[in-house]
């Protein structure tokens, strides 16, 4: 998928089509709220925030929480352990009871750090301390959400790969889900697969799982020349699954939305993806949102603006439903102007980032160890 993404307009180029990951899908994905919330700001953070959050209070600093991480094993060894506090009491500014109430954050802190903002090495990004306080434990909490943060930090892990970085720091999970929905036509589901989601979801991909698959290529090569040859036809548009009646379709204020991350921010153009979405494609503006293709330490201090675009965004409701979501469609217009666009080639990644070690597996193996313990 790598060799297909286009960093400067955040889009996959397969063949003669574009897709991209979506809020609405990403929500379908999560089962997360995102309408009428706000943003998470996590530029703001700082080690001592992190400390503050989880109770304590390091006479000798690590030099990893000046780089905005630390290890696993550390907060392993102080908040899932049930010696933890008797053993490092001296690193604590909280008491016992305290202590105990933190342990369900730093367990969300890790659970994000492990499979939805994954760094190398095992390593947490502190600033998930904000992130968890906000959405689990704050008394505002029902006002924000987490979806923007996860698709940013997507659009951000794709663009450092495809420029030669060694580690995924986005959910890659979710993006590999993201694919293989997209890949399963409509005529392989039944018609009542709807009805079956919407009354319970678990059954229903037990179901599904009866289904005839598509054939899986086997082998990198295999999969760039089957993604470098997909046509709409192969590809289901919408998914079948989630609530298309109301999208995000820009801002008021501008033509795009701006998502803030973990570490940066990245423009959202869903004019640019509207089959997806389940309603017709037209030709696209395409703004110059270069200003917003951000890491934190090299933009100006802007939040107020991104949070002013957030809330002035724009919906489009169900009566701008294509008569077929699945096959919504597209003008003529629209097919001319994609045809004049780059059609997507396959570019060779780096060496060093075709063998990258997809450690997701080891992170899940890692949460069940701290499931077991805290249960």
């Amino acid at each position: 998928m790598l060799t297909f993404w286009d960093p400067q307009g955040m889009i996959f180029k397969f063949g003669d089509l574009e897709m991209t990951p979506t809020l609405v899908e990403i929500v379908g994905l999560t089962r997360l709220p995102y309408l009428d919330k706000d943003l998470i700001y996590t530029r703001a953070h700082s080690s001592t925030k992190f400390l503050k959050i989880i109770g304590m209070d390091l006479e000798d600093r690590m030099g990893c929480l000046d780089q905005s991480w630390v290890p696993l094993d550390f907060l392993f060894e102080r908040f899932v352990r049930p010696t933890g506090y008797e053993t490092f009491v001296d690193e604590f500014s909280i008491s016992y009871d305290s202590w105990k109430k933190r342990r369900p954050i730093v367990f969300d802190i890790a659970l994000l750090g492990l499979l939805v903002f994954p760094l190398e090495g095992r390593h947490i990004s502190t600033r998930l301390g904000s992130i968890a306080f906000a959405l689990f434990h704050d008394k505002h909490s029902s006002k924000v959400t987490l979806v923007p943060t996860i698709l940013a930090e997507i659009y951000r892990a794709l663009t450092r790969i495809r420029q030669g970085g060694r580690f995924f720091e986005g959910s890659n999970l979710l993006l590999q889900l993201w694919m293989m929905e997209h890949l399963h036509p409509a005529t392989m589901f039944e018609k009542d697969v709807i009805d079956r989601c919407l009354r319970d979801r678990v059954k229903c991909i037990d179901h599904r799982m009866t289904f005839d698959k598509f054939p899986l290529p086997l082998g990198v090569q295999a999969w760039v020349d089957y993604l470098g040859s997909l046509t709409e036809e192969k590809v289901l548009w919408s998914y079948l699954w989630i609530d298309l009646d109301v999208i995000l379709a820009g801002s008021r204020v501008q033509d795009f939305l701006v998502l803030i991350g973990l570490w940066c921010t990245r423009p959202y153009t869903p004019a640019r993806m509207m089959r997806q979405l389940g309603r017709r494609q037209e030709v696209p503006y395409i703004p110059d949102s270069r200003d917003f293709i951000r890491e934190f330490d090299t933009m100006p201090h802007r939040e107020v603006d991104i949070q002013t675009y957030w809330r002035h965004a724009m919906k489009m409701g169900r009566d701008t439903l294509a008569a077929d979501p699945n096959s919504p469609g597209y003008t003529h217009e629209y097919f001319i102007w994609l045809q004049s666009t780059q059609r997507g080639v396959s570019i060779p990644l780096p060496r060093h980032v075709r063998g990258v070690f997809d450690e997701e597996v080891t992170s899940l193996i890692l949460l069940r160890q701290l499931m077991d313990r805290f249960t």
